[in-house]
């Protein structure tokens, strides 16, 4: 049974549903379902072979987790926890929209060909507004890069990470986990989990060398009604 997604459907104006695909499940009986809807997202634990173009391919999602123990504080990072000056900075809400949409370039609402209406933006905009209105980001000097972050308990999640084109290796992303890491256990989070994209070969590697270890791997299709 697919699941209508309110959210999404406000968003892109169009009726959005998701999917986790079982043994049970067929190609033809998710068309069916599908048919009801403009776009589908379909989650499997491995991966799928589609005879209809109206599924493709979009993202094979890696989630890696680390246990969080001894961090290192990073001074250069500023968090915007309780400072209303920088939340209410429209210039600084524009430069981390900018590096919201960069953190975006191998998401699947980017890379997905279908989706012309401007879905990519939409997303990742209300995202930052949302960490803004948090105050769950990190920011590097000079805007060099952002990254975000949620706690639920004693987990938390790595949301968005962009460094800017002007300063890249330079170490920032290393640096911007580093400091995400010491802040979320300083307000009680042990596990920090970071998904990404399989395609994100420059990300995998980092979180790989800093420590982290791969738990889940998900293959994701979209249904895309002709």
């Amino acid at each position: 049974m697919i699941l209508p997604l309110p959210f999404d459907t406000n968003l892109f104006g169009y009726s959005v549903g998701k999917v986790l695909w079982t043994q049970e499940k067929n190609e033809k009986k998710i068309l069916e379902e599908a048919s009801g809807f403009q776009l589908v997202y379909i989650f499997s634990s491995h991966p799928l072979s589609f005879i209809s173009k109206q599924v493709i391919h979009v993202d094979t999602k890696l989630t890696f987790s680390k246990r969080l123990e001894n961090t290192t504080p990073l001074p250069e990072i500023t968090s915007l926890r309780g400072k209303p000056e920088f939340i209410n900075n429209p210039q600084l809400a524009s430069q981390l929209q900018f590096l919201a949409l960069e953190s975006g370039t191998y998401s699947r609402f980017k890379t997905d060909p279908r989706l012309r209406k401007n879905e990519f933006e939409q997303l990742y905009q209300l995202w930052i507004q949302k960490a803004i209105a948090g105050e769950n980001i990190l920011i590097a000097p000079e805007m060099a890069g952002m990254i975000t972050y949620d706690i639920q308990e004693s987990n938390a999640q790595i949301g968005l990470i962009a460094v800017h084109p002007d300063h890249r290796r330079k170490s920032w992303g290393k640096k911007l986990l580093m400091a995400a890491e010491d802040e979320v256990l300083a307000q009680g989070a042990h596990t920090l989990l970071i998904p990404t994209q399989e395609a994100n070969l420059p990300a995998v590697k980092l979180y790989t060398e800093m420590g982290y270890l791969l738990q889940e791997r998900t293959y994701i299709y979209h249904y895309w009604k002709s």
